[in-house]
C-alpha cells in the first residue's frame, strides 16, 4: 500500500531552487520524483542525469512516499542519509541502533506548556537547567538587558554567525565550510527568498548568540548554532541561553516540532522527546561497500589491542589538523 508523508524542508521547492542556483549555476535543473528501494524521494537532476543527494546544508532525506507505483519515476541505487523510522527517547537509548545516526527533535504535541516541558527534562539535567536560569540573570546584571529575536535582520547577524563558526571549526580541527564562497551565498539567497530564519540573542545592542535556520510546515531546524567567542561571555552559556528562548518560543508559535537536525551531541538529547532513525537506503556502490568492510574490520581488530587504537586516533586527529 502506498503510504504518502509530508516532505520536509530538504524537499521543498525553495530548498531546491535555492540549491540549483547556487551549486548548480549554469546547468539545467529539475525536481524529480526518485525511487530508491522501496520510498519515492523529491529530488533535484542536474542535466537530465546526475541525481543529487549530498550538498553542504543538506541534512537528511524524508521520503514523500512509501511503496506504491514506480512508473514515472526515475531509479536511483543508493542514498546515504535517510529518515527510515522514528522513535522515542527512550526507545532509542534501549534499542540497538550503532549502525544509524539520531535526528533528535521535540514533539510539541505532547506539551501544553512550556512548564510542562521543563517539567519533563527536568529529570535529565536538573541542576543544569537550575545553573542556566542562573546564569542567564547574571548575564542581565553584568551585560545589560536580554532580548531574543526569532528573525533578526539586522545586517550584523550572518557575517558574525560566519566568523564565528568558521573560527569555532578551526579551533576544534574541523575544516572552515565557509571557505568556499558558495556557503556563504547560499546563506544571504536564503535570506532574499525569505526563507532564512536567523534566530538571536542579544544584550542591549550586542549580539551574544545566533541560530541559522528555518521554519518549514511547523518545524523549526538549522544549521548554524554559535555565539560570540568572548572570554568574558564563556561562564553565561550564551548559546543555551539563546537555546532556551527558541524552544520556549516554537512552542508558543504552535510549531509542531523543533528539529536538532543529525548528531549525537548532549545537548540535543538533553531537550529531545524523539529521533529519527537516519541511515543508508538502497545498495551502495561496490567501492563504498569495500571500503565500510575495511573500516568495520580494522575497528574490530583495533579494539582487541588498546595502545594500537589510541595511536590512530591519535594519528587520525594529526592528520585533520593538519589539513
Amino acid at each position: 500500500m502506498q503510504r504518502e508523508q509530508r516532505p520536509n524542508f530538504y524537499a521543498s521547492a525553495g530548498y531546491l531552487d535555492t540549491v540549483s542556483l547556487v551549486y548548480f549555476s549554469g546547468k539545467t535543473t529539475a525536481v524529480e520524483e526518485v525511487c530508491v528501494a522501496d520510498r519515492v524521494l523529491r529530488l533535484l537532476v542536474v542535466d537530465g542525469r546526475q541525481v543529487i543527494t549530498q550538498v553542504p546544508f543538506l541534512d537528511y532525506h524524508e521520503p514523500i512516499r512509501t511503496g506504491g507505483s514506480r512508473a514515472h519515476c526515475r531509479s536511483h541505487q543508493y542514498v546515504e542519509m535517510v529518515a527510515q523510522n522514528v522513535v522515542s527517547y527512550d526507545e532509542w537509548f534501549a534499542g540497538s541502533f550503532s549502525d544509524y545516526v539520531p535526528g533528535p527533535f521535540v514533539d510539541w504535541t505532547m506539551f501544553a506548556s512550556f512548564d510542562d516541558f521543563m517539567n519533563h527534562i527536568k529529570p535529565r539535567g536538573k541542576d543544569l537547567l537550575r545553573e542556566a536560569a542562573r546564569r542567564r540573570r547574571k548575564l542581565a546584571t553584568d551585560f545589560g538587558a536580554l532580548s531574543f529575536s526569532m528573525d533578526d535582520t539586522r545586517e550584523d547577524v550572518l557575517p558574525n554567525a560566519i566568523q564565528w563558526k568558521g573560527a569555532q571549526l578551526r579551533e576544534t580541527g574541523l575544516t572552515d565550510i565557509f571557505l568556499n564562497p558558495k556557503n556563504i551565498e547560499f546563506f544571504h539567497e536564503l535570506r532574499l527568498r525569505g526563507l532564512l530564519t536567523a534566530s538571536t540573542l542579544r544584550a542591549n545592542d550586542r549580539l551574544l548568540s545566533a541560530w541559522l535556520g528555518f521554519v518549514h510546515d511547523g518545524v523549526w531546524s538549522g544549521w548554524i548554532f554559535t555565539y560570540d567567542h568572548d572570554p568574558l561571555l564563556k561562564k553565561y552559556s550564551v548559546g543555551r541561553q539563546l537555546l532556551h528562548s527558541m524552544l520556549e518560543e516554537g512552542l508558543r508559535q504552535g510549531h509542531r516540532e523543533f528539529d536538532f537536525s543529525t548528531g549525537d551531541e548532549a545537548y540535543k538529547w538533553l531537550y529531545s522527546t524523539h529521533a529519527r532513525v537516519l541511515g543508508p537506503l538502497g545498495t551502495p556502490p561496490l567501492r563504498q561497500r569495500l571500503c565500510s568492510d575495511a573500516k568495520r574490520l580494522a575497528k574490530t581488530l583495533l579494539t582487541r589491542y588498546p595502545t594500537a587504537m589510541d595511536l590512530s586516533q591519535t594519528l587520525v586527529r594529526y592528520v585533520r589538523n593538519r589539513r
